[in-house]
């Protein structure tokens, strides 16, 4: 298991490197990349990695061609945020200083980057899993603050429609 996690971690790393580096289009581009780096990956390990990253087409000489999420329109992190909580449902809860967002299997690193790019005040940092996010606040009441901003980008309160 550890091995297949590392070899995962190594992988999306060089993905992110093959996007900041060359003009690729397709997701079948990105699996040439990828092999030409030393990586067997197919494309449906290529869609998985490309949502769990929030890589993002971007124009780029008349083309458009997958970047890092950093390369997205303006807007930053908040944005990125809010176009998640568009595309996916999100539940949050509170559990003491923790605020736990649960989404859909294997988004939950996209959700994670989403929330680390915006920036929130009162987060300390995220933990992700496959469809559960960690976010820890430095209390309880800064957490409550946290969930009800979050609600704002569309994250539902577990419980509430």
């Amino acid at each position: 298991m550890r091995d297949a996690l590392a070899r995962k971690h190594h992988r999306q790393q060089a993905l992110l490197r093959v996007v900041s580096q060359q003009r690729l289009s397709t997701q079948a581009d990105v699996v040439r990349a990828l092999r030409r780096a030393g990586f067997a990956a197919t494309q449906a390990t290529v869609s998985r990695d490309v949502v769990e990253l929030g890589l993002v087409k971007v124009a780029r000489d008349g083309t458009h061609a997958y970047a890092p999420p950093s390369a997205a329109a303006p807007g930053g992190g908040m944005e990125r945020l809010r176009r998640f909580c568009e595309d996916y449902p999100v539940e949050g809860a509170l559990a003491t200083n923790l605020v736990v967002l649960r989404s859909l299997p294997g988004t939950a690193n996209a959700l994670a980057a989403a929330l680390d790019a915006s920036r929130l005040d009162e987060a300390v940092g995220t933990l992700a899993g496959d469809d559960t996010v960690f976010i820890a606040a430095t209390n309880e009441r800064h957490a409550r603050a946290l969930l009800g901003r979050l609600t704002t980008f569309g994250i539902a309160r577990k419980g509430t429609k």
